[in-house]
């Protein structure tokens, strides 16, 4: 039963990516994987059910991502290795990010779920950045919650991203986009911190 499961959520994740979660029915995910809409309905009734379990599954993944940040490295180094994979870890359920407002508005469990997540994303990021800090690889905030307003727009961009390369720009990488977003770091970087991003920085 579980592989199953497993074999529908795979499906309609490769559907939703290539032909957008709105266009995709369960009747199609049943003949993607030539089971009876009958057995599909028997794992996962609506399609909503579908998506909420793939948003789930995203989140579990980037959760793990998040705490199992390569310690073996510098604090910017292994933030920039975690974000790097994180995009990489969005891209895999793009069709999420493409269709979040539509996904939000029509699950108030998801839109409930995601502002709880930002809250904790926050407070993750402030105690990587105070680590940076007290390392001088970023310099001292120079007024209220400015490390804040520089998460949140990280964060703006980190959801927005996907929109502009799946629309306009395939030609770049994921690894372009991070090198984007993270650069946003780089006017809080002391000069030690601007040596460290240097050495870290893909091109």
């Amino acid at each position: 039963m579980k592989n199953t499961r497993a074999k529908i959520l795979n499906a309609a994740l490769q559907l939703f990516n290539d032909k957008g979660m709105v266009n995709v029915s369960l009747r199609q995910i049943a003949q993607e994987l030539k089971i009876s809409q009958g057995n599909l309905n028997y794992h996962f009734k609506l399609k909503e059910d579908i998506v909420e379990a793939l948003y789930v599954q995203l989140v579990g993944e980037m959760n793990l991502q998040m705490t199992s940040m390569d310690a073996a490295g510098t604090v910017l180094e292994a933030l920039y290795e975690s974000s790097l994979k994180t995009m990489e870890k969005m891209f895999d359920y793009k069709f999420i990010l493409i269709d979040f407002i539509h996904l939000m508005n029509a699950n108030p469990k998801i839109k409930s779920h995601y502002a709880d997540l930002m809250k904790i994303r926050n407070e993750q990021f402030q105690v990587i950045f105070h680590s940076l800090i007290k390392s001088n690889i970023l310099r001292r905030p120079e007024f209220e919650h400015e490390y804040e307003r520089l998460y949140q727009r990280m964060n703006i961009a980190g959801d927005s991203w996907i929109n502009i390369y799946a629309t306009f720009d395939e030609n770049n990488t994921v690894q372009y986009y991070c090198n984007l977003l993270f650069e946003m770091i780089y006017p809080y970087l002391t000069e030690k911190g601007k040596e460290a991003y240097q050495k870290i920085r893909k091109a």
